[in-house]
């Protein structure tokens, strides 16, 4: 019998709690996204990232699907209009209300494309059938990073498809730049990719560049969204945003535009192709999650314990 790797062993779980609380950039809730919803909608449709990833996207023998974070519908409603059968979820009323609204003026029928408000936390067992593709789009819980990779492996029949942001931040760089703070990475694709390769799951990865963005109807649009980046702004930061928007182009309706370079790695794999032996030392993974302790909201935050530095001697017998 083959012994586990070092690296199976590794404590990713608590390598990615440490880097997710001293990140810059926080996670958001329903409500959050449900306040977005109007803004994200027409930003969805002029992004150049759903055109690109849908034609990356392999759908031979594929005639069911599963969209995960499905927001507005910009990849749920195209496939539902190729595929059998579309299942699309997400957490937020709004973003759904606008997806069905998009559905409608796509001309979708209700019997390609179902929706459910669902978030990872919940049950899907109750509610869902396993899908040829299960897809997920910018809309993994990195919060459980390990036990929603595990629920998306178990709902997808064929194909899973994953797609992660690949940087540390979602700011432009030249805000970056303008801000001159320092800011701390968000948790990126390469912690899903050591956990599957934990779990006996062997994924491809490939990436995608695209340009995204918003456009803004005045200032306080823009800071606003650079606010919900990366929280509370100083009054010189708001100052350097408010310079800033003023050099940016100005569309002919009069509002202005700003776009930056992102890049998203596409992560792949087959359910066939799972080690079974690998994936069942995990498998304490597939239940909800435990409850967590109480806390005292009142005090500061504290960190784990940092991890020795890494001696190659140390790690001999």
């Amino acid at each position: 019998m083959l012994e586990p790797s070092l690296f199976s062993q590794l404590d990713l779980d608590g390598l990615l709690a440490r880097e997710r609380a001293t990140s810059s950039f926080g996670a958001r809730g329903a409500a959050a996204w449900d306040r977005r919803a109007a803004r994200r909608n027409p930003r969805e449709r002029d992004s150049s990232y759903s055109a690109a990833l849908l034609e990356r996207l392999d759908l031979k023998g594929i005639s069911t699907a599963l969209d995960i974070g499905c927001g507005t519908g910009n990849l749920a409603i195209p496939l539902a209009l190729r595929l059998q059968h579309v299942v699309a979820l997400d957490f937020s009323s709004e973003m759904l209300r606008h997806l069905r609204n998009n559905a409608t003026a796509a001309a979708v029928s209700p019997e390609h494309l179902a929706v459910h408000q669902l978030a990872w936390a919940d049950d899907w067992e109750a509610h869902l059938q396993p899908a040829d593709l299960a897809l997920c789009s910018r809309a993994m819980d990195f919060g459980d990073l390990r036990r929603c990779l595990r629920k998306m492996h178990r709902f997808a029949r064929q194909r899973c498809v994953l797609v992660l942001h690949a940087g540390g931040s979602y700011l432009g760089p030249d805000v970056l730049r303008l801000l001159g703070r320092t800011v701390h990475p968000r948790a990126d694709y390469i912690y899903a990719v050591a956990m599957l390769h934990q779990m006996g799951i062997r994924c491809g990865v490939s990436f995608l560049a695209s340009t995204g963005g918003m456009v803004y109807d005045d200032v306080g649009e823009f800071v606003e969204s650079v606010h919900w980046r990366i929280g509370d702004l100083a009054p010189e930061e708001v100052a350097k945003l408010h310079a800033l928007f003023a050099r940016l182009p100005r569309l002919p309706d009069g509002r202005v535009a700003y776009s930056h370079p992102f890049c998203w790695a596409i992560l792949e794999w087959s359910i066939a192709d799972t080690d079974l032996e690998a994936y069942a030392r995990f498998a304490a993974f597939d239940g909800p999650p435990p409850p967590e302790p109480a806390r005292d909201l009142t005090a500061p935050p504290t960190l784990p314990a940092p991890y020795p530095p890494f001696s190659p001697e140390s790690s001999l017998p």
